[in-house]
């Protein structure tokens, strides 16, 4: 090797023996802060002496080609695949895009507009008509004893709403048993009038044709506990009128409402309100109807169903019943809905839909109107449908208990278990789905929100095994995806912004949901959603195209291109950043933290198989020089690394100055500083073949695993004022980044620890585990890993949602890069996955617009 003499200069605290040293590893990528050495080449270095002391005189063969060629030679195994996503390809997106992003912005205010408008008009609530409830209405007689309805719009709405095949329901779902209940209301309300005899006999025939097929999907499908209840009694009346249904062919769920009468304990029937209450035309042959009228709504209903208090009424004639639904008629005209009023779902939902679909930070005022409403009427024993219902329906319950903890309202998790019990056995998937996003949204010592998670995901998971869904399949567009994207995406790794894009597939202007009947809330499935939601969407991919083109002129201005060892990834490095903070106001956030993080993963790679103990400890120092004077004494490929590291740093200092007004130079300095010197620490340990203790290992290990230099370098771009007050409570003194960094360690670790003992690499999360519990086994230790990675999430959640000082935008960014670390772990090495896996994430959310 030719001689080369670098001037002298002061080293301290180095101990460690000289010597070159390459990686020779067969794996495609290298994950994060992964500081293993395997194989070690050693070249003799004229002059060196055995140790450092505080000068040093460094005299190396170096040439800067021979270097490269040896380090190729060596370390050709398996050479990482080349970037998909090329200049060429990025430009002409953004040329294209460019004329979407102006045009679409127009469309977006519109939307915007419209949807404030229809979250500022939300009253009691909009439905859809439902057939059966009016037919129940329509039964009503005069109150003058004329022997007349008394709501004739009714009979006359259920005359003009036969759907062509004979049925009455709801004309865009098609499901047999809620057509066939909603038919034989009807056709028996048309019998007692006896009027419109050519419609009973068509809603006969469809009947008769359909009745088998009912029972095919029932068995397929099942049903719910309330169409068992009240469809045998509607089977019996008509039969009473002389309607010709065979009533035999149903003998299976008039059995099943045996069963479910036999549960019913009568004496809590008529003294503390329950579900029954909403089918009381169900189970009238246990009903004391004087008893009942005890339990009945502020409103004068039975939990907002017009069926029930009609039925109430036709027995007692009371007053407000009528009240109840004279008032109803008055606003729904000729119908009635499957309940009423709706108003606290109806807010619910419509914030959960605008925050499914991406577009929430549009309605930040109107999202907060909302929750302050349905918090007004929120009790310890959870919420129903309408601000008076006294009995708390397990949806809404959890879904606004999940939304308000998300907001920051004072919500306990003690009214999970008030709902629980009893109601569970009613609820279908839907509502086990509700149940088991908002238990996860949990703090340390809520061991009943972890038992709940638990359950809801067997219950779910097994619906997927088994593919028997309930009726609800017929009726939600994509039921199945919803749950299994929800228990593959748990909420501490579900970014929202990919939560958003899959959303989109899956929403549906014609939503519809199931009570007594199948329903439609308007407000809330309005299409208007879907397409602001695609067209913000579309308009955020665009100018993300734009910014990795700016990341990608970067990039090769540092002549990062022309390094042959590392992983050039700086679109799915961008990615990950785009994913956390993707609204436009956080553009120079995005682009500092994918500097910093392209950076990092080089810095990452170069230690790894490209430098010697000793040079990693050079680059150290002199990054904590700062001193460009020194560069010479690096090789070629370190001096492209030290010189982007140098100019990048400095940029986003002056950077940071004109958005802080303030000079956080030296504090960006301090930060690689940190990293590097934690990166050295696990060099000397692997070149020691030192295995520390667990909690000594995480203690550096947080600060290697390089999260906390992302972060810290991009925090400043967030468009909030950064004080040093405010500082020192986002650093490792404060427990936020420090559990930030902690769990991104820990999966981290337990998802590469196989590869890492195959490798023969000794330092890890399991092998210190292990080192201090040589009795445990391998799955012991995993175990161990993921039960601290699981509490320090739950206190990670705390950190996220409890007041404080700390703006919502830093706290933010830091929960939602300890997300993408769980997801980027989720089954493996994420990160360092191949192009493939990562290809389709990557496409879809930045590459591939929606429409």
């Amino acid at each position: 090797m030719a001689q080369v003499v670098c001037s002298s200069f002061s080293l301290s605290n180095t101990t460690k023996s000289f010597g070159w040293r390459t990686l020779c590893d067969t794996k495609a990528f290298l994950p994060l802060s992964h500081k293993k050495r395997v194989i070690y080449v050693r070249a003799k270095i004229d002059g060196a002496s055995s140790g450092f002391g505080d000068k040093l005189q460094i005299r190396r063969e170096v040439d800067r080609n021979a270097v490269a060629s040896s380090c190729t030679q060596t370390c050709e195994a398996k050479p990482f695949p080349p970037n998909m996503w090329g200049d060429d390809f990025i430009v002409s997106l953004v040329t294209r895009n460019q004329e979407t992003m102006d045009y679409n912005e127009k469309r977006v205010e519109k939307l915007v507009r419209e949807i404030k408008e229809k979250f500022n008009s939300m009253e009691d609530g909009e439905i859809s008509p439902s057939s059966y409830d009016t037919a129940w209405v329509a039964r009503v007689p005069a109150i003058d004893g004329s022997h007349k309805p008394q709501f004739p719009q009714t009979l006359n709405w259920i005359i003009d709403n036969q759907l062509r095949d004979g049925s009455w329901g709801d004309e865009s779902v098609f499901l047999t048993s809620d057509r066939i209940l909603s038919t034989l209301a009807c056709i028996i309300s048309l019998t007692i009038w006896d009027t419109s005899k050519t419609h009973v006999q068509r809603g006969l025939d469809f009947i008769r044709r359909h009745a088998e097929q009912m029972m095919e999907e029932i068995q397929a499908n099942g049903t719910s506990k309330v169409f068992e209840m009240v469809f045998p009694p509607l089977l019996s009346e008509a039969k009473s009128l002389g309607l010709d249904v065979d009533v035999t062919l149903f003998k299976e769920i008039n059995e099943r409402r045996v069963e479910n009468l036999q549960r019913i304990s009568v004496e809590r029937l008529h003294s503390v309100p329950t579900g029954v209450l909403y089918y009381l035309e169900g189970v009238q042959d246990v009903v004391d109807w004087k008893l009942i009228l005890n339990l009945q709504s502020k409103d004068g209903s039975f939990l907002g169903s017009p069926a029930s208090t009609a039925r109430v009424f036709l027995h007692t004639g009371d007053r407000k019943c009528l009240e109840f639904l004279t008032a109803l008629l008055s606003k729904f005209r000729d119908h009635a809905p499957c309940m009423y009023p709706v108003d606290i779902c109806e807010r619910l939902r419509a914030v959960d839909n605008v925050e499914r679909l991406g577009i929430d930070r549009y309605f930040q005022t109107e999202i907060k109107q909302a929750l302050d409403y349905v918090f007004r009427y929120w009790d310890e024993r959870g919420i129903g449908f309408g601000r008076d219902s006294q009995v708390p329906d397990i949806d809404c319950t959890a879904t606004g208990f999940r939304l308000l903890r998300l907001h920051g309202y004072d919500v306990s998790s003690d009214v999970l278990q008030n709902i629980i019990g009893e109601q569970l056995y009613d609820g279908g998937p839907s509502d086990m789905l509700s149940l088991y996003k908002c238990s996860q949204i949990n703090y340390p010592e809520e061991t009943f929100m972890r038992e709940t998670s638990a359950m809801a995901n067997a219950y779910l998971s097994q619906c997927i095994r088994s593919n028997s869904f309930s009726h609800e399949l017929a009726i939600r567009k994509d039921l199945r995806g919803e749950i299994e994207n929800a228990l593959d995406y748990p909420w501490h790794m579900d970014l929202p912004r990919l939560m958003a894009r899959n959303y989109m597939d899956q929403f549906a202007s014609t939503h519809s949901s199931m009570e007594k009947t199948v329903y439609q809330l308007p407000n809330v499935s309005d299409e208007r959603f879907l397409q602001l939601a695609k067209l913000d969407f579309n308009r955020m991919q665009a100018l993300h195209q734009m910014e990795i083109l700016e990341i990608n002129r970067w990039y090769k201005d540092c002549n990062f291109n022309q390094l042959t060892f590392n992983r050039h990834r700086p679109v799915e490095i961008y990615f990950t950043a785009a994913v956390v903070m993707f609204e436009p106001e956080y553009s120079a956030c995005r682009i500092a933290y994918t500097k910093a993080a392209c950076i990092a993963v080089i810095l990452d790679d170069l230690f790894d198989s490209h430098s010697s103990l000793d040079q990693v400890n050079l680059f150290t120092e002199l990054v904590k020089r700062w001193d460009l004077s020194l560069l010479h004494c690096l090789p070629a490929h370190m001096k492209i690394c030290y010189l982007g590291l140098y100019k990048t740093v400095n940029e986003l200092g002056q950077q940071a100055l004109e958005a802080q007004g303030r000079d956080v130079h030296p504090y960006l300095r301090s930060v690689w500083e940190d990293l590097l010197s934690a990166t050295a620490k696990e060099a000397e340990w692997a070149d020691a073949k030192y295995v520390p203790p667990l909690k000594e290992y995480l203690e550096n290990g947080k600060v290697s695993v390089a999260l906390a230099t992302l972060i810290l370098n991009s925090i400043f771009f967030t468009g909030e004022p950064l004080p040093d007050n405010l500082l020192a409570q986002l650093d490792f003194r404060a427990p936020f980044l420090h559990l930030v960094c902690l769990t991104a360690r820990l999966m981290n670790d337990a998802r590469t620890s196989t590869d890492e003992r195959d490798r023969g690499e000794l330092a890890s999360c399991v092998q210190c585990y292990r080192g201090e519990h040589p009795e445990r086994t391998e799955e012991e230790g995993l175990s161990y890993l993921f039960d601290l990675n699981q509490d320090s999430l739950f206190e990670l959640s705390y950190e996220f949602l409890k007041p404080g000082m700390v703006p919502k935008c830093y706290r933010k960014l830091l929960f939602d890069t300890a997300r993408a670390a769980q997801l980027f772990y989720k089954n493996k090495d994420g990160f360092g996955m191949s192009a493939q896996e990562m290809e389709h994430h990557i496409t879809k959310f930045l590459f591939e617009p929606v429409v």
